[in-house]
């Protein structure tokens, strides 16, 4: 009976793969034409400075980073922020970042990383919605020409200070709310844990000052050669705020951060693909890589500056006796995951914690507590895994991940090269596989890079 109830559960799997191939789509594929441009060559590679603070085995400091370095092409340090008085760019942990009360001065021990990779580009992230306080004043810092000179000169100090090469703005713009339809059809009463924001009652007007600090920014930064990176967060209304032919010319990478599609904080009933590359049926057209790629094209982006970033984690929701026992997404679930040993943070597991416990779907011999691996032979959603509740191990709850690995990683950088983008990020170092817990050190960035060749 057992293995009549397995092989059932395969065939349900296999047709659900079958059924998203042959959906319909709604966003075209991007023509490919790799004449126009010369391969894709950039690997942006992000290290998130919290990463240090981690505990135990989670820690990444920055000789850890080593092994990686030599495959980026450039270093963004994650992230600085604005002062809510002044509007000048600060540290967000000075403790960490800075020597104050004997700090561990972590800008200086990145930027001196220069000695040893001297053709890496060290750049400083700032906002990347790590700056949780008084969010308004990405907003209100635009409006005066005299705060965003204040901003802009207290940049240019900042980098000469701590030796970066330039400064890549990820903008908290507001997010944009999740629709309330759920993708099972069904309607819900409230959206649980959505990101909450500062409203903007006039985003065309900020739009136009936003490309006035971009352009003054460009003009501060020229006389040192310092780089200026744009980086388009997730859930940013990007239709409203980024006027693509005014900026493109003014920056040297735009980095589309194009992940975090379905999150257990804005999807808290429902699990699905958090990063798909294409279109499937019953998903909202305009989450998925290929239509945010398509819209920063056609509105004007140049092709030799767009990147295409990936991430190194997954996002994970609990799974209860009312989720379905086949793990085809879209399933109901029951909020976020619990924490890893490594991220240490609900909803997030870093693809080192993820690749230890993964079995292959057809294993009948595997054990009850690992994952589950649910590959994508269509190339087209991600992989996902999962594990069941458990009675007689006195598991209540299980657990469902959809996440990155190196066959993804290559079909997404495989993706940006075929379509001419600049190249790909790695966002972030700290959750790909630093330990080599499954076997080659940072795996999915050197998958990115073979793929770029």
């Amino acid at each position: 009976m057992k293995l009549l109830c397995f092989g059932v559960f395969l065939f349900v799997a296999f047709l659900a793969n079958v059924g998203q191939c042959a959906t319909k789509q709604k966003v075209k594929y991007i023509p490919i034409n790799l004449e126009d441009n010369p391969p894709p060559k950039k690997i942006v590679c992000y290290y998130n400075h919290l990463a240090y603070k981690r505990e135990g085995k989670g820690k990444v400091s920055t000789e850890e980073l080593r092994p990686a370095l030599t495959t980026c092409s450039h270093l963004v340090y994650a992230f600085a922020g604005i002062s809510n008085s002044g509007y000048h760019i600060k540290s967000l942990d000075k403790e960490l970042d800075t020597d104050k009360n004997k700090g561990h001065e972590l800008f200086k021990q990145v930027t001196a990383l220069k000695t040893s990779y001297p053709d890496l580009n060290f750049i400083l992230g700032v906002g990347g919605f790590e700056d949780q306080k008084d969010k308004e004043k990405y907003l209100e810092v635009l409006d005066d020409a005299k705060d965003r000179q204040k901003f802009i000169e207290s940049t240019v100090q900042f980098l000469k200070q701590y030796g970066f090469n330039g400064v890549d703005l990820a903008w908290e713009f507001p997010v944009v709310k999740e629709k309330k339809e759920s993708t099972l059809g069904s309607l819900w009463s409230g959206i649980k844990h959505t990101i909450a924001g500062p409203k903007d009652e006039n985003p065309n007007l900020r739009k136009d000052h936003f490309t006035l600090l971009i352009r003054e920014m460009k003009a501060a930064l020229r006389p040192d050669k310092y780089f200026l990176g744009l980086s388009v967060m997730p859930h940013v209304n990007y239709t409203e705020y980024y006027d693509m032919p005014s900026i493109t010319q003014h920056v040297d990478l735009i980095t589309l951060h194009a992940y975090n599609f379905r999150t257990p904080e804005r999807n808290y009933d429902e699990a699905d693909y958090s990063a798909p590359l294409h279109f499937a049926h019953g998903r909202q057209e305009q989450q998925n890589v290929n239509y945010m790629v398509k819209w920063f094209i056609e509105k004007g982006a140049e092709l030799n500056k767009l990147i295409l970033a990936i991430p190194t984690f997954g996002r994970s929701w609990v799974l209860n006796k009312d989720s379905p026992r086949t793990g085809i997404p879209p399933l109901k679930v029951e909020g976020p995951g619990e924490k890893g040993t490594i991220v240490q943070e609900e909803g997030y597991l870093s693809y080192g914690e993820i690749c230890s416990q993964l079995a292959s779907l057809t294993d009948a011999n595997a054990s009850p507590t690992t994952l589950r691996k649910v590959p994508d032979p269509q190339k087209r959603m991600g992989t996902y895994a999962f594990r069941l509740p458990n009675k007689q191990l006195k598991q209540e709850y299980g657990i469902w991940v959809s996440y990155e690995d190196p066959e993804t990683v290559g079909v997404k950088a495989a993706y940006a090269k075929q379509n001419n983008l600049a190249g790909v990020a790695i966002v972030d170092l700290s959750m790909d596989d630093f330990k080599g817990n499954c076997g080659e050190k940072f795996v999915l960035v050197k998958s990115a890079k073979h793929h770029l060749k």
